[in-house]
C-alpha cells in the first residue's frame, strides 16, 4: 500500500503541473477540475477509483477450484480525465495497484514438488495441517489502466460506459494457509523469490457501466496467471467500482 500512495502522489503532482502549464481559453472551470472551496472534494485533475469484486479462474485444473466469497480482488487507480474535444467521449490513463486473492475450495496449495522446477497444485499434508480453515494464493500488482469513456450527457454526466485495458507488474505474492490444531488457530505464509512461477506481467481488458460515482466493473486477463511451468488459468473479476473523489 505504501508503494501505491507514493505513485499516487507523484502522478498527482505531475498531472497538476501539466494542468497549470496548459493555457486556458476561458475562465469557466473545466468539468474535470475538482472544486477547491472549503469542504469540497480535493482539487485534483482526475479521479481515484476503488474496484472491488470476486475473482474467477478460467480453464483452471479441477483441483484448483475457488471459493466464491473468499476469492476477492480490490484495486485502487488514479485516472486522469482528458475530454476529447467537445464530444461526450473522454480518455483516462492512470496508475494504481491491484490485490488479488484466490481461495481454494479444496485443501490444496501451490508449491514446487521436491526435485522439480515446476509449480503445481498439491494436497496439503493432513498430519501437518489439521482442520484447514482456508488456503489462499495472494498476488499484488502495480497497474497502468487506460480507459475510453462515453457519457450520455455533456460535461461527463449521465450514464457512463467505459472500455479499456490494463497492464500490470507483479511485485509481491505468497501463499497463506490458516488451520487449527490442538484448539489453536495458526497461519502459515510462504514466499518464493520466483513468485511460484507466476507471470510477472499481466495484461487484459476492462469495462465499466454506471452512473455518477458508482459503476459495475469487469476485467479479463488475457495473460495466464502462471508461466508455462505452472497450472493453467486466466483471471477474470466482476464487481463494483466507487469513485472516492
Amino acid at each position: 500500500m505504501k508503494l501505491f500512495f507514493v505513485i499516487l502522489l507523484l502522478t498527482a503532482a505531475f498531472t497538476s503541473g501539466y494542468a497549470q502549464d496548459t493555457p486556458s481559453a476561458t475562465t469557466t472551470p473545466s468539468p474535470t477540475t475538482r472544486s477547491a472551496a472549503p469542504g469540497a472534494e480535493p482539487n485534483l485533475p482526475g479521479t481515484l477509483v476503488m474496484d472491488f469484486g470476486f475473482n474467477f479462474l478460467q480453464d483452471a485444473p479441477d483441483n484448483m477450484g475457488l471459493r466464491f466469497f473468499k476469492s476477492k480482488g480490490v484495486a485502487f487507480s488514479y485516472l486522469y480525465d482528458m475530454p476529447i474535444g467537445e464530444s461526450k467521449f473522454s480518455f483516462h490513463p492512470g496508475v494504481g495497484v491491484g490485490f488479488e486473492s484466490y481461495a481454494f475450495d479444496q485443501n490444496v496449495t501451490v508449491q514446487y514438488p521436491l526435485g522439480t522446477d515446476s509449480v503445481t497444485v498439491v494436497a496439503l499434508d493432513a498430519n501437518e495441517y489439521q482442520n484447514v480453515i482456508k488456503s489462499k494464493l495472494i498476488t499484488h500488482y502495480v497497474d497502468v489502466p487506460l480507459e475510453f469513456r462515453f457519457y450520455t450527457k455533456e460535461n461527463q454526466r449521465g450514464l457512463m460506459v467505459a472500455l479499456g485495458g490494463k497492464v500490470g507488474y507483479l511485485f509481491s505474492s505468497y501463499t497463506k494457509i490458516k488451520y487449527e490444531t490442538q484448539g489453536r488457530e495458526l497461519v502459515d505464509k510462504q514466499k518464493q523469490d520466483t513468485h511460484f512461477n507466476l507471470n510477472r506481467l499481466r495484461y487484459g481488458a476492462t469495462a465499466r457501466l454506471g452512473f455518477r460515482g458508482i459503476h459495475l466493473h469487469g476485467q479479463y486477463m488475457f495473460s495466464d496467471l502462471f508461466k508455462d511451468e505452472g497450472p493453467r488459468g486466466n483471471n477474470w473479476r466482476v464487481g463494483l467500482s466507487i469513485a472516492l473523489f
